[in-house]
């Protein structure tokens, strides 16, 4: 998992995670967070979705049919697809701060996606702010569930027809993000199980050492060290735990009772 981005607040992150959480309930596969797409915009939350006839109901998709024109020259109307075809590109601005929705009012004239939501808790905005040709996706104001899902009557009634390029980019976005992810959670886990694997070798390798010196020890009369603990701390080990002070005390009788 990775570590949650500090200069955001812990509302944010609980308004993100319920809007992860309802796009991945709604079928939306896969979710990703901070998808870049375009060179000067971050989706808070993008996907895409292959919707069910049962699934666009959800979102009263196919009563929009008759009113989605989008036959301009090089777009594509996902409308004008069998239903179950797609993909439906979709991405979530989460605001927690009027000040913050405020600030990227430049956005809400764009549509970069077929279904644009934006995420935001109770008492922030009222249905009159919601964007026109946005969904606000209305989080309870602990930020733990969705509460309401509103859509605009305002017109463009989404979804937006997108150009076939614009949903690729977005679907690529969407895979590459989550391909870092889960390439470098895996890669995490193979240095950790390496570095386990390489520093019970060694261990290994030192205690064989020290066995073979011990023995040399025992064996050799003009042996220069005074003592177990002297070879020990040879090889680093400048402590033994009190458990082994019997067996010290006893291996080194036996060199003295040797010699």
């Amino acid at each position: 998992m990775e570590a949650l981005d500090r200069n955001k607040t812990a509302l944010t992150h609980r308004v993100t995670a319920t809007a992860v959480a309802y796009l991945d309930g709604l079928g939306c596969k896969p979710v990703e967070t901070e998808v870049p797409i375009s060179s000067d915009w971050v989706a808070d939350v993008a996907s895409y979705w292959y919707p069910t006839r049962t699934e666009a109901k959800r979102l009263h998709l196919r009563g929009l049919a008759r009113e989605i024109m989008g036959n301009e020259e090089n777009t594509y109307n996902p409308i004008e697809r069998a239903w179950g075809e797609g993909p439906f590109t979709v991405l979530v601005e989460v605001k927690t701060s009027l000040a913050d929705f405020k600030r990227d009012k430049k956005k809400w004239s764009q549509w970069p996606a077929h279904l644009c939501f934006v995420a935001y808790p109770t008492g922030l905005l009222s249905i009159d702010d919601i964007p026109a040709g946005w969904y606000g996706m209305q989080i309870t104001k602990n930020g733990s569930g969705v509460y309401r899902v509103h859509r605009t009557s305002a017109s463009p009634f989404p979804p937006h027809a997108q150009h076939a390029g614009s949903i690729i980019d977005l679907v690529a976005a969407v895979g590459i993000r989550r391909d870092h992810r889960t390439r470098n959670a895996s890669l995490r886990e193979w240095i950790k199980a390496y570095r386990a694997t390489d520093t019970d070798k060694k261990k290994h390798d030192a205690l064989g050492d020290v066995i073979c010196a011990i023995s040399r020890w025992m064996q050799d009369p003009d042996s220069r060290s005074d003592s177990i603990t002297d070879v020990l701390a040879y090889y680093g080990y400048q402590s033994l735990p009190r458990y082994c002070d019997d067996a010290v005390a006893y291996l080194e009788s036996l060199k003295t009772e040797g010699n």
